[in-house]
């Protein structure tokens, strides 16, 4: 009898243990920097802009692969605010300015030293309201490191620090094109879930699902 209970009780395992699962985070974030808007190659007689600082705020949901390794998205906003000022030779006054920037961001994340960990990759971003610079819709790069820490409970603290250059390549393509530039700290606060998948065993012994 015992026999046969144990050949039953693998057989059932089987299938339990080939499901799909996997792990991530879901997390909230915000905080605000320090902004410029430039040309690469400054034009004469164009008016200058001064960045005056931004704030922001986004989500971000990362899928992990082993201990080390993840890859992360999300969507983010941040409110840019600057000043204009004529070129030199030329009267006129200092105007000032503000737009938004939605943002969605693909990155690759290496994590290292326990609560530390690196990442860097593409962003998109959508300029929101108009501004007397160039729109600032295109694909650029970002990267940051911070530190994060766990609580037992799965929730986890974040905090961030990065550089980011956006429309490094235009939507809206012209000659001599402004870009984006953002450097700042964020905190976030999130989740740890586990995701699994079709599970055949009988629904007294299915695993519950965490989160997702």
């Amino acid at each position: 009898m015992k026999r046969y209970l144990l050949i039953l009780l693998l057989v059932a395992s089987v299938p339990c243990r080939a499901q799909d699962t996997w792990y991530g985070e879901i997390a909230l974030s915000g905080g605000g920097g320090t902004n410029d808007i430039f040309r690469f190659e400054e034009l004469v007689g164009a008016a200058s802009f001064t960045g005056t600082g931004m704030w922001a705020t986004g989500i971000d949901l990362r899928r992990i692969f082993g201990d080390i390794f993840s890859l992360g998205t999300g969507a983010g906003y941040s409110h840019q605010y600057y000043y204009s000022s004529p070129a030199p030779g030329i009267e006129g006054e200092d105007q000032p300015g503000n737009f938004g920037i939605v943002t969605v961001p693909v990155t690759a994340r290496i994590d290292f030293l326990r609560w530390l960990f690196a990442e860097a990759g593409a962003v998109l971003s959508f300029q929101t309201g108009s501004s007397t610079a160039d729109d600032m819709s295109g694909l650029g790069i970002t990267a940051g490191l911070g530190f994060q820490y766990n609580f037992k409970s799965d929730y986890f603290i974040r905090v961030r620090a990065y550089g980011s250059q956006y429309a490094l390549l235009h939507f809206m393509p012209a000659d001599y094109p402004q870009t984006l530039w953002n450097s700042g700290v964020t905190v976030g606060f999130g989740y740890q879930f586990i995701h699994l998948g079709k599970c055949n065993c009988p629904e007294s012994t299915a695993p519950r699902r965490r989160f997702y």
